[in-house]
């Protein structure tokens, strides 16, 4: 029972094959005709489609990998840049310290530091107002007194 099996499984194998065989000699005999009749202009289409298709997406390929080149190098500029921002905000900072200053002051400028008798203390007590603002409220507390 199982050799009837496999001989029949060989045969509708090869009978599958052979109408696989017969499919393709009837696309190669088209193909034959066609060759004769110099009959390209399908082919040519088919071809110039493909061959667009494949520009466009080498083409949109290649953009991809130059813009990924361009944004690298657009972050490696930045990070330079912070760097830079740092590093002349630190140097800002140390210039305009207040020992830096003094120091300066005293080095290059030639100043000294003020002694007590050359200093003149105000007082914040009486706040200083325009004369105008002063004759102002003095008319309007008249007013009031009246």
């Amino acid at each position: 029972m199982r050799q009837t099996d496999t001989t029949s499984m060989k045969d509708q194998f090869f009978s599958t094959a052979g109408q696989a065989l017969d499919a393709g000699l009837f696309w190669r005999s088209n193909l034959t005709k066609a060759v004769r009749r110099k009959d390209f202009k399908g082919t040519l289409w088919g071809v110039l489609g493909l061959s667009v298709l494949l520009f466009f997406y080498v083409w949109q390929h290649m953009q991809v990998v130059k813009l990924g080149y361009e944004v690298q190098s657009l972050k490696s500029d930045k990070q330079h840049l912070t760097n830079e921002y740092y590093y002349l905000k630190y140097k800002m900072h140390d210039v305009n310290s207040l020992s830096k200053v003094e120091k300066i002051a005293h080095e290059q400028l030639g100043m000294e530091t003020p002694r007590t008798d050359q200093m003149v203390i105000l007082s914040d007590s009486d706040p200083i107002y325009p004369r105008w603002f002063n004759f102002w409220t003095s008319t309007m507390k008249k007013a009031e007194k009246k």
